[in-house]
């Protein structure tokens, strides 16, 4: 169209050539051409242009980046400029979160709310996780004197982990004349899920354990949420109070972001055993340890309960594994039941 308007508007020059139709074309070429090179010459498409774009924008990043990776908080009038990979003192937020330990009468009796709109399918197996009429109160009952040799009645809690775990703990049970009563796996469950839920609480009630293994710890290797993790740690603590237990932390690969200190700094001093550290051999998922796998950590947590354990245990090797599991099993999804 601008080649027309050009060709409209042109004085035709003096005709030289037989051809006049052909001169004019011509003509009409070279002021479009001419145009052509104006556009270019007042708007340039450098590719310094796109350089400077791709500065701008990864220069901001990059400089917050650095600011995240740093100990020190920038502040400015009073504002401090929160850093976005949540680097955190954790040794002061764990000392601030801490409560001191008061004592508490093994004979109390504990109210508990019951969980509102339960999504768990209501079986015959799991009465007690759906206490109608109020206030759910569970009986106190007096654990005995322990000793290194006592006969444990022992539940396992914890998330997929716990569900390979049970099976090589069964057989350290049966060697040594514990009873596995219970195995609960909540599926995709985190510290909120047993901290703020009354299912523990239910599940120690229902069952009477004289011993607790926690184990989990997967679900939330890269959590940087850890304040509001610690809360619910310490919930989660209470709930074990005077009832021996072994908090089992995550087999964890790739390193955490402070949420195995965060579970030690809430357990019991010695009960807490920190897997990281374990050489482990994974299943096909790369997640969680293989059969051998779990055999391993049983062994070195066996040792623990041993040996270095607040809360000793009666633990030798077994002779035979593999043995035929026939404990009761609870089978949970955080999924579809949270638990508060």
């Amino acid at each position: 169209m601008r080649f027309e308007y050009f060709c409209e508007t042109l004085t035709p020059p003096q005709n030289t050539s037989n051809n006049p139709i052909d001169d004019s074309r011509e003509r009409c070429i070279e002021i479009g051409s001419e145009h052509s090179d104006s556009l270019k010459q007042s708007n340039p498409s450098s590719p310094w242009l796109i350089v400077w774009a791709g500065i701008s924008i990864t220069l901001p990043i990059l400089l917050l980046y650095i600011y995240s990776c740093k100990p020190e908080a920038f502040s400015f009038a009073g504002v401090e400029l929160k850093q976005i990979l949540g680097n955190q003192d954790i040794d002061a937020m764990l000392a601030t979160l801490d409560e001191p330990e008061t004592p508490i009468n093994t004979t109390q009796t504990a109210s508990i709310s019951d969980t509102a709109n339960s999504s768990i399918a209501q079986d015959s197996t799991l009465p007690f996780l759906y206490h109608t009429g109020g206030v759910f109160t569970f009986p106190a009952y007096e654990l005995p004197v322990f000793a290194d040799t006592t006969k444990h009645r022992i539940i396992l809690i914890g998330d997929s982990e716990s569900g390979g775990l049970r099976y090589p703990l069964n057989d350290y049970c049966l060697a040594n004349g514990h009873k596995l009563v219970l195995s609960v796996e909540w599926y995709s469950a985190t510290v909120f899920n047993f901290g703020r839920s009354d299912t523990i609480d239910k599940i120690i009630a229902r069952f009477k354990p004289t011993y607790i293994f926690l184990v989990f710890g997967l679900n939330e290797l890269y959590a940087r949420d850890l304040k509001a993790r610690k809360i619910a740690a310490n919930l989660l603590a209470k709930k074990l109070r005077n009832i021996p237990y072994a908090w089992i932390g995550p087999a964890n690969w790739d390193e955490d972001y402070g949420i195995n200190r965060v579970f030690k700094s809430s357990a019991d001093s010695g009960s807490f055993f920190l897997t990281r550290n374990l050489t482990l051999t994974r299943a096909g998922d790369g997640r969680h340890p293989d059969i051998q796998g779990y055999r391993i950590w049983m062994d070195s947590v066996a040792n623990w309960l041993q040996t270095s354990a607040k809360y000793k245990m009666a633990m030798k090797p077994p002779r035979k594994r593999g043995r035929p599991f026939r404990s009761s099993i609870i089978t949970l999804n955080a999924a579809k039941y949270r638990g508060y």
